[in-house]
């Protein structure tokens, strides 16, 4: 993450997260490339099914630890920030199979330890241990990609680094995933009962392989985002595989020219056609992202914390509060008495960010509200929410009982008046009985 400093051109702030490429991530596998290969495979699947069980199993078995050694090149290559495919079918990078053998591996020992707490606690124990498989998985996929070693990726501690070095995202990563498989595995069942031709066999392997490869490269494409928190080296920049995945939306003519200005070094004249373009076409939130991603990369902090200042009460009046406080939180680290435009926001973003739970984001919202603006009329609902998270996320009951006693000495005729009562005299019940 950018440090409080100075803005950072690597940061993934910078970079379009995983959760918005969503429609790029099913594209991937139409490659001529990776296309080729599933077809192909999918015909190989199909002829497996019609030999004897005995050649049938080795021949299936040798097609997915082949196919799979495809995958991980595809991983490895966009973790590194390279998300073009390998050069066809005949692409030097072949894959390594002992990273197929390392996940089976980790399949197995997770897999085991789930028939245990199945064993030792009956169908509780199944979920529990399929939940556990769920989140813990993709985590030592990506280890094992990043450091080629199963002994990492059964490590409690690495695991749990890139679980939380990730954060929040991490757990949406495991939801889009879990939903891929259950879609795949649908569209299996539903081709599998409506097809009558030999030809379903084939389909059904081209499903599996097809949304495989999407999940392999949108795992490569999350540890790419978060690259540099996790001590993985880049083989690209954030700005440079910005442009290059931008341009291809090609329909924008601003952006295919602003791409191949970027690609070129040219980043001044980014900025400059940015701007103009934005006088016209302010709603376009696209230009706006990338207005802001060229700033902090070119290190224009006063610029960039202006502009971020108006695209907040736009994404605001939007009701894009997350994008929003992810914009005031890159803000805050680099200007700790950085300031939303519109003050009548605050409250709004503060309360999202402690939905979100982002405590000490809203707090920094929402710090000296009452001295920036004395009079302002959002003081009182300001002054309770700050008691409630100092209470509930910080255990912190003595300053929030001060807050709570300044809201009451203060604003005595407030509508939010029995509330911050009523909640005071919980603080004071809960600090009597300890």
């Amino acid at each position: 993450m950018a440090n409080q400093d100075r803005f950072s051109a690597e940061s993934t702030t910078s970079f379009t997260p995983f959760w918005r490429r969503l429609p790029s991530f099913f594209v991937y596998p139409m490659q001529m490339g990776s296309m080729l290969r599933i077809i192909g495979y999918s015909m190989i699947g199909g002829f497996a099914m019609l030999l004897g069980p005995l050649f049938g199993v080795l021949l299936y078995a040798i097609l997915w630890i082949v196919f799979l050694k495809y995958a991980f090149v595809v991983m490895e290559r966009t973790a590194t920030g390279r998300f073009d495919e390998p050069n066809g079918v005949q692409d030097k990078e072949v894959g390594d199979a002992a990273q197929v053998m390392r996940q089976y591996g980790l399949f197995l020992i997770l897999g085991l330890l789930t028939g245990l707490l199945t064993y030792l606690l009956g169908r509780t124990g199944y979920w529990v241990g399929s939940i556990f498989m769920n989140i813990l998985i993709p985590a030592g996929i990506m280890i094992i990609a990043v450091n080629r070693s199963l002994l990492q990726a059964l490590n409690p501690a690495q695991v749990l680094y890139y679980i939380r070095t990730i954060g929040s995202p991490y757990l949406a990563l495991c939801a889009f995933l879990f939903s891929l498989l259950s879609s795949s595995q649908w569209l299996q069942a539903f081709l599998y009962q409506h097809m009558d031709s030999w030809l379903a066999i084939p389909v059904l392997f081209f499903v599996e392989f097809y949304f495989v490869l999407i999940i392999y490269h949108m795992m490569g494409y999350a540890v790419y985002q978060y690259h540099e928190e996790l001590g993985v080296t880049a083989a690209v920049g954030f700005e440079e595989a910005e442009a290059k995945l931008s341009s291809g939306k090609g329909s924008d003519p601003v952006l295919s020219k602003l791409g191949s200005l970027i690609a070129n070094g040219q980043q001044d004249e980014a900025i400059e056609l940015l701007r103009k373009e934005l006088r016209t076409r302010w709603e376009n939130n696209e230009l706006h992202e990338r207005y802001q991603k060229l700033l902090v990369a070119a290190g224009r902090k006063t610029e960039a914390l202006e502009h971020a200042r108006e695209f907040i009460v736009k994404l605001v009046n939007e009701k894009r509060l997350f994008q929003a406080l992810d914009l005031s939180e890159q803000c805050l680290k680099v200007d700790p008495e950085f300031q939303l435009q519109d003050s009548y926001q605050v409250h709004d973003l503060a309360l999202a960010a402690r939905m979100n739970r982002r405590s000490e984001l809203a707090l920094n919202l929402m710090r000296r509200f009452d001295r920036r603006y004395p009079e302002h009329p959002h003081i009182p609902p300001v002054y309770l929410l700050s008691a409630q998270i100092l209470s509930e996320h910080y255990r912190m009951d003595k300053e929030a009982m001060m807050i709570l006693e300044a809201l009451l000495a203060k604003f005595p005729d407030h509508a939010l008046v029995k509330e911050a009562s009523q909640y005071r005299d919980a603080l004071s019940k809960a600090a009597a009985i300890v």
